[in-house]
């Protein structure tokens, strides 16, 4: 078939014919041939005019008939369907947030919606609330989602600050990446997270597949901060200060790092021995005292100097039968210290136990250590207890650190603390801890300090900071 156009091929056959020409159709569309006997017979009408109206309506003909002029209806296949614990006010964030037209909604009189429906640029969002009985549950209710949303936007960056300004958090910042966009990730008040991207340069794929094959190999991942271990204490009390200048007086701690946040809390880093303990916090702040077993060169020394510093008593050093001659103590906030000297090294007793331990009085250890097994892949390396359950002491490790436990024997005894735990992965222990009971308080989220950390409760109200150094 000929390359040129219907109209093109009909415009030299008229003229040809009019000329008084045979033309050459064997080049030419079946249409145009079976067109030219009409031609024939008609060209000698006496019209003068007639060969441009029979042209045109020839013309009009072959557009009718040509299948590339014929526009069929879109029809959209494919549309994302989400479920919130809160629609209405999903959709106001998302109308602030990302600039979304509400186009309908069916709302039951007590305005629980079952059904709605937002256009985001050119794409339509579904939404609705959560009916459990239909089995329609919102990622507050499952613990997160594994469906990440993706938004094309004209700039990734003025989009981003829009949403935070509505109540986002950005999970991931908006920076250039390998495959030619720029974009980051948002975290919506509803559990959803969206990945935000402007196009900036075209990548060919085989440009592409050597960038990703260069993220796939294995890194060696950033070394911790000299003296950090997989576990940390962050001892958070409203006089934070004070209890700086108690450690320091008592136990002869370092400081190595002040600054002030934000809020106006502080947060500070202090040495003892060989171990780091993070102390942080303000007035007005939410307190999680801890409990420490700390091993001290002299134990009566450090316990005369602890009174000194303002510790109230609890029990007078004296010689244990397991090898250790310990006494305890709690300072002016509420921290308890049960210190202790052993007649052999520490790393005799255990390759990870160090200056500084956790101690945990959960009201049931078991459940604890069951948490810590499932979220952290810890392991119980020692247990005394009473044969019918109750567990009087008993050693957990988790990575290359140890924390110790005993049920609570009184009220009062447990303390809920905080505690900053360094992983291989933090996205996947924050997941995990989710899974084993934990709930969130801080999605992964990358912070200017040089690690990625993210936030979880577990269900002894100690929280846990996961953290991954990435920088």
């Amino acid at each position: 078939m000929a390359e040129r156009s219907l109209n093109d091929q009909l415009d030299d056959l008229v003229t040809t014919m009019l000329a008084g020409r045979r033309p050459d159709l064997s080049n030419e569309d079946p249409l145009v041939v079976q067109l030219s006997e009409v031609v024939e017979e008609l060209r000698n009408l006496p019209s003068a005019d007639f060969y441009e109206r029979l042209k045109e309506e020839l013309t009009r003909s072959i557009e009718m008939s040509s299948p590339v002029q014929k526009l069929e209806p879109v029809v959209r296949r494919f549309s994302t369907y989400i479920c919130v614990s809160n629609a209405s006010a999903a959709i106001d964030f998302y109308v602030d947030a990302f600039g979304a037209k509400e186009l309908m909604r069916l709302a039951e009189p007590s305005g629980k919606i079952g059904h709605a429906e937002l256009q985001i640029g050119e794409s339509i969002l579904k939404i609705s609330d959560e009916y459990p009985e239909y089995g329609a549950l919102s990622p507050q209710s499952l613990g997160g989602s594994p469906v990440k949303l993706h938004l094309q936007v004209d700039n990734a960056d003025d989009f981003a600050r829009r949403a935070v300004a509505a109540g986002a958090i950005i999970s991931r910042p908006i920076e250039d990446q390998f495959y030619g966009d720029r974009a980051g990730q948002l975290r919506d008040p509803f559990g959803y997270t969206w990945i935000v991207a402007s196009h900036i340069r075209d990548v060919s794929i085989a440009e592409m597949q050597e960038q990703f094959d260069s993220f796939s190999k294995p890194k060696q991942a950033p070394a911790r901060r000299e003296g950090y271990h997989s576990v940390t204490p962050y001892i958070t009390v409203q006089k934070a200060s004070e209890l700086v200048e108690f450690v320091k007086q008592a136990f002869g701690a370092t400081e190595t790092f002040r600054t002030t946040g934000s809020a106006g809390g502080l947060h500070s880093e202090v040495r003892i021995g060989e171990s780091m303990v993070m102390i942080g916090g303000g007035p007005g702040m939410t307190e999680r005292p801890t409990a420490i077993h700390l091993y001290v060169p002299d134990v009566d020394d450090a316990f005369q100097r602890a009174v000194d510093a303002g510790a109230t008593a609890l029990f007078e050093p004296a010689d244990q039968p397991y090898g250790e001659r310990s006494g305890a103590l709690q300072d002016p906030m509420g921290n308890r210290w049960y210190i202790a000297t052993t007649t052999v090294p520490l790393n005799q007793i255990d390759k990870d136990l160090r200056t500084v331990t956790i101690y945990f009085h959960p009201p049931k250890a078991q459940d604890l250590i069951d948490f810590l097994t499932n979220a952290f892949g810890a392991e119980e390396i020692m247990r005394s207890d009473s044969g019918d359950g109750a567990i009087y002491h008993a050693k957990v490790r988790i990575g290359d650190s140890v924390v110790e436990m005993g049920d609570a024997r009184y009220e009062g005894q447990a303390l809920p603390t905080a505690i900053y735990l360094y992983v291989d992965d933090v996205d996947a222990a924050y997941q995990q801890a989710l899974k084993a009971g934990g709930t969130s308080v801080l999605p992964p989220t990358d912070q200017p300090y040089g690690d990625r950390t993210g936030w979880v409760q577990d269900p002894f109200d100690n929280v846990w900071y996961i953290a991954t150094t990435i920088a």
